[in-house]
């Protein structure tokens, strides 16, 4: 398990075959517990909190992630720890597994969308005998909510719509400043080198702009966005694909996704 900081994480240097500890201060600690597959899927960041004796799933990811994100989960936690599954939006790559968790813990509160809770349903196997499904869904509406921790700390969830789900949250830890950004920032390489932190920075930006502009749905939610989290200590960025943002990387992304055409604004230049 790697246990170099963030700031100090060289890619030739960690194994994707770990869970890599990210931050660590007293009782609270981050960890990316993803999958990097060098195949043709999208590669999946998941990312494990560990605040005192609870642990906090962000993006899960999908029904075939489940056995080597659980497999570096239980190194570090009993499964039965873990106390919330935070998904950024509804897409299966980031919830399919969810029904697996819940089997560990059925009081696991499901934290998502409002927009979302009804979808869910669907990633599980179950009758449509109108029975009340047990699931524990904490919904998140366009206001946001907070989650508390020890000590006073906060998991805030921020309502991001239309970036690119119409129901897409971002989670903000405010002990170690991280940013859980969803799919905000993803990052598709063709090649199959495993990489968690940007190593150029021209090469990285190639390697999202792509995505971004087929995504991301407009200027405006992109700017509603850097206004809701302008006055945010943020010191990393981490979302779902691709790489994570450090230090003066962070205002160096939020400055990009500003600039560049996105979505409607991208497909549809000529419309007024």
């Amino acid at each position: 398990m790697a246990s170099v900081p963030l700031l100090e994480l060289k890619n030739n240097a960690i194994n994707p075959d770990d869970a890599i500890l990210l931050f660590d201060k007293g009782n609270h600690k981050v960890y990316w517990v993803g999958t990097q597959t060098g195949g043709d899927e999208i590669e999946c960041n998941s990312y494990l909190i560990l605040d005192g004796e609870e642990g906090y799933l962000l993006e899960p990811g999908g029904f075939d992630r489940f056995g080597p994100v659980f497999k570096k989960i239980c190194r570090l936690i009993s499964p039965k720890s873990i106390t919330h599954l935070f998904f950024s939006h509804q897409d299966p790559d980031i919830c399919a597994s969810f029904p697996s968790w819940t089997k560990w813990n059925e009081d696991v509160k499901l934290v998502v969308s409002t927009l979302w809770t009804r979808f869910m349903l669907h990633y599980e196997s179950r009758d449509l005998s109108g029975k009340a499904h047990t699931l524990n869904f904490l919904k998140v509406p366009d206001e946001g909510i907070s989650v508390p921790l020890k000590d006073g700390s906060r998991l805030e969830c921020i309502s991001a719509p239309y970036l690119h789900s119409p129901g897409n949250i971002l989670v903000f830890d405010t002990v170690s400043g991280f940013l859980f950004t969803g799919d905000v920032g993803a990052a598709m390489y063709k090649d199959s080198s495993f990489r968690l932190v940007i190593d150029d920075w021209t090469t990285h930006t190639q390697n999202m702009q792509g995505f971004h502009q087929r995504y991301m749905s407009s200027g405006r939610a992109v700017a509603g966005m850097n206004r809701k989290l302008e006055k945010l200590p943020i010191t990393a960025i981490l979302p779902q694909h691709g790489c994570i943002f450090r230090g003066d990387e962070v205002s160096r992304f939020m400055q990009w996704l500003g600039r560049l055409p996105v979505g409607a604004d991208y497909l549809y230049p000529n419309v007024a």
